[in-house]
């Protein structure tokens, strides 16, 4: 399995191409700063929603 690095993984093109790595295999190391340009609350439940997969791990970054 090879793993990808993805920045930005709980906006909403992230949170997205995540769910695809995820789905075709692929081990998804999502990093976020989760600022308060959007909607935190949007942002944690799309987190939430891709931790549930077992290939998936976060970084929060500042």
């Amino acid at each position: 399995m090879k793993n990808v690095l993805l920045t930005g993984v709980a906006g909403f093109i992230g949170s997205k191409v995540g769910e695809l790595l995820l789905k075709k295999g692929f081990g998804v190391i999502g990093v976020d700063e989760l600022n308060n340009y959007y909607d935190v609350r949007l942002k944690e439940w799309r987190l939430e929603n891709l931790k549930r997969e077992n290939n998936f791990i976060f970084y929060t970054i500042s």
